[in-house]
């Protein structure tokens, strides 16, 4: 048995104010060419509209073309459900697989089946009808995926269940389902022996709550054999990383001092990632003293960043964001103020250390927080 080695990509979301997103696209086909993949899919969203398929197919067929003789699948996804008409030119290797319900092909010797996106329909409704060779077989949809009776997969991505699928059901009926919608996580693979449902996720951060480094999947797949290998293959691009601390009224600095170690450290730790630095909690200081302070602190921990750094889409500076809530709005809630009282009356009679007392205020106050409608 000879195996098929595919490079699995999806929502790239490509648009013409968003540059990085070619270079990400770009760097996935790259991965194509390094490791000598057979055939490169991309599960849907590839344009985020369908009108930017107007001004980015070009690009798109330009590393369609240098990928010859390579197949491209492409499969719409539900926001560029349109821009796979007839008279769209995406290169002579790609394989357009638009037609509804499915739309099945032979891609390297294996039976292909191809899900376009079809809004308030299932998986199950759109494959009716449908039989193959379970060992053999490969879909490509842009779908959630359903692990339990309610649980989808974990990942970040648009809200809603889109196409749902059972994963029971996409292990028992195809060798790989190769699937997009969810953008990144770190649970997004499922395999049974040598069945497979996996998302690959974006190549590229299209908002700060997609952490981690972007990757593509590499899958070889043997005809009759099923699935006999699988690689995540991160790229060399940049991505957001999430770093958090809460403070206590009157532990503001030392929160904030925690909080920028923690961002210097998560930016020392790979030279891709972007950090967002999040300050939670409840605190004394007004926020646009809060942001300065902050501001300060991260200047001292992180001196050399900028917006120099090649192929960062915003700039290298720590994105701040300051949760914290003000201690003078919350304190004026009776509930609130009484606690605040009583707990310094019984910490000052047990003579209790100052940071015992500050972490117990900071719970405390955490919880009342979380009550609030």
């Amino acid at each position: 048995m000879s195996r098929v080695l595919w490079l699995l990509t999806s929502d790239v979301h490509l648009r013409p104010d968003r540059p990085e997103r070619r270079e990400a696209l770009a760097r996935a086909f790259a991965v194509a060419s390094e490791y000598r993949a057979d055939a490169i899919a991309i599960a849907g969203d590839l344009f985020d509209r369908s009108r930017d398929a107007v001004e980015e197919r070009a690009f798109v067929r330009e590393l369609v073309e240098a990928a010859a003789p390579r197949p491209v699948v492409l499969v719409p996804g539900n926001h560029d459900v349109d821009a796979y008409g007839a008279a769209a030119d995406f290169g002579p290797n790609a394989v357009v697989l638009s037609r509804r319900p499915f739309h099945r092909a032979t891609v390297c010797g294996l039976d292909v089946i191809g899900l376009p996106y079809q809004h308030g329909r299932t998986v199950a409704q759109c494959l009716a009808g449908l039989d193959g060779d379970t060992t053999s077989s490969i879909l490509v949809a842009h779908a959630t995926v359903i692990d339990g009776a309610a649980a989808s997969f974990a990942g970040d991505g648009e809200e809603g269940a889109y196409m749902p699928a059972s994963a029971a059901e996409l292990l028992r009926r195809f060798a790989w389902s190769a699937l997009g919608h969810l953008h990144g996580g770190a649970d997004l693979v499922r395999r049974a022996g040598a069945h497979l449902v996996s998302y690959a996720g974006s190549p590229v951060a299209t908002s700060r709550k997609e952490t981690g480094p972007r990757r593509v999947l590499l899958v070889g797949v043997e005809r009759g054999g099923g699935v006999v290998s699988l690689e995540a293959r991160e790229l060399d691009v940049p991505f957001w990383e999430r770093v958090e601390e809460s403070c206590a009224p009157g532990g503001e600095d030392e929160a904030i001092e925690r909080l920028a170690g923690r961002a210097a450290a998560a930016a020392a730790a790979d030279p891709r990632a972007r950090v967002i630095a999040r300050l939670s909690g409840v605190s004394l200081v007004a926020e646009g003293e809060l942001r300065a302070r902050a501001t300060a602190a991260f200047s001292r921990a992180l001196p050399d960043t900028g917006p120099s750094r090649p192929g960062t889409p915003v700039g290298d500076a720590p994105v701040l964001e300051l949760a914290a809530a003000s201690f003078e709005a919350l304190s004026r809630s009776p509930v609130v103020a009484e606690f605040v009282e009583r707990l310094g009356r019984r910490a000052d009679a047990a003579g209790a250390d100052p940071r015992l007392r500050a972490e117990a205020l900071r719970i405390g106050l955490g919880a009342f927080l979380e009550s609030l409608p």
